[in-house]
């Protein structure tokens, strides 16, 4: 059946709340997990290295982090506050002339951090003013073999700080903060040595694409979303069939798309009855715009897809994030014809995500924009 057609709505409000946090999840138990030491057993870490075993515990978290989904973040938090446990134990045993390793205090600060993003219902700055004091202890230390692990870390903190001051503040802010400045600069230059892992670099472009995504000026935002568009086919340009930065990538079109879309909407309010009235023939100027970057996000989503279904780790979220694109698509396409032949491929790929979680018993929720167009379309 035909379904109403409807203006696609921008995610300028949901990417406000990531620029600063990870999706939050419900807390458990703040004491190291039973099967800690197991977890440090297989890092690896010699016997009585107690600064190696904070760090295999932060490891662990960050694996878990990496899996994307709300239990494996659950399983992240005791891992981080056992990894803070310990380094707080360190530091105040500590009575020897020489200083902790520059690890000790990469570990410490980077684990803070993390864990202000992922605790509710809690202030993160006094979380980034601790990381941020721990890393620059670190960064003084002058270990060479530490020195870029801690300036990419200080950089995702200035970003954060940043994202709060413009998140706090009264007015629109047009103009970049000094601290997002720095934090670019500071990203170039570790990534110009070519040493950052492509994990890391995806990791960072979602960062700063998302901090891009809290300005209103557009000028501003393009800084970052070029910035990590660069970043993301730097990796590519290594890695061709690489996911994770092909689906960084549609994130970035689709953020361009909803940006136009946004502002198309607030030109749109006094001429809305009379598009009423009259069929629409083309496109408005920004329409087309955001027209393009969704096909491009398309593109990117359905190149990863296919790769993830040959490797056998498709997800719900490559599903769930092609879908919405494909909804934006359709609402913007003029032909009825054509426009009930996309929605019936989001149906599809909703239906695919749903059959996922189920079968694997998956924590993953579609987004309600989603679900509630599978239920007006059936």
């Amino acid at each position: 059946m035909a379904v109403e057609k409807k203006r696609p709505r921008g995610l300028k409000g949901s990417a406000k709340a990531k620029a600063n946090k990870k999706s939050k999840v419900d807390e458990t138990p703040s004491e190291i997990p039973e099967n800690a030491q197991t977890v440090v057993i297989d890092k690896v870490v010699e016997e009585g290295d107690e600064v190696g075993e904070a760090a295999a515990l932060y490891e662990s978290a960050i694996e878990k982090l990496g899996k994307f989904s709300q239990r494996d973040a659950a399983a992240a938090l005791p891992l981080l506050r056992g990894t803070i446990h310990e380094s707080d134990r360190i530091l105040r045993n500590h009575e020897s002339s020489s200083p902790l390793p520059a690890l000790f205090y990469f570990t410490y600060g980077a684990a803070l951090y993390e864990l202000g993003r992922l605790t509710e219902d809690e202030e993160f700055e006094p979380y980034l003013d601790a990381a941020q004091e721990r890393l620059n202890t670190g960064l003084e230390l002058n270990d060479a073999t530490m020195e870029d692990k801690i300036r990419l870390a200080l950089a995702k903190i200035w970003l954060a700080q940043a994202a709060s001051a413009i998140s706090q503040g009264d007015e629109q802010v047009d103009t970049i903060p000094a601290l997002s400045t720095q934090a670019l600069a500071t990203l170039d230059s570790v990534i110009a040595k070519g040493d950052v892992p492509a994990k890391t670099m995806i990791e960072l472009a979602d960062i700063v694409q998302n901090h891009g995504d809290l300005y209103e000026d557009f000028t501003s935002r393009e800084v970052f979303r070029v910035w990590a568009e660069d970043a993301l086919n730097k990796v590519l340009e290594k890695e061709p069939e690489n996911a994770s930065a092909l689906s960084e990538l549609g994130l970035c079109q689709l953020s361009l798309a909803n940006y136009h879309l946004d502002h198309e909407e607030e030109d749109d309010d006094e001429e809305e009855e009379e598009e009423e009235e009259e069929a629409k023939t083309v496109l408005t100027q920004g329409e087309q715009k955001a027209y393009d970057a969704i096909l491009n996000s398309k593109g990117y989503f359905e190149t990863a897809k296919d790769l993830l279904v040959k490797s056998n780790q498709v997800s719900p979220q490559i599903l769930s994030d092609l879908a919405e694109t494909l909804l934006n698509q359709a609402n913007l396409v003029l032909k009825e014809e054509e426009q009930l032949e996309i929605y019936h491929r989001v149906v599809e790929n909703i239906k695919e995500a749903n059959a996922l979680i189920a079968e694997k018993n998956l924590d993953f929720i579609l987004p309600e924009a989603l679900t509630s167009f599978l239920e007006e379309f059936e």
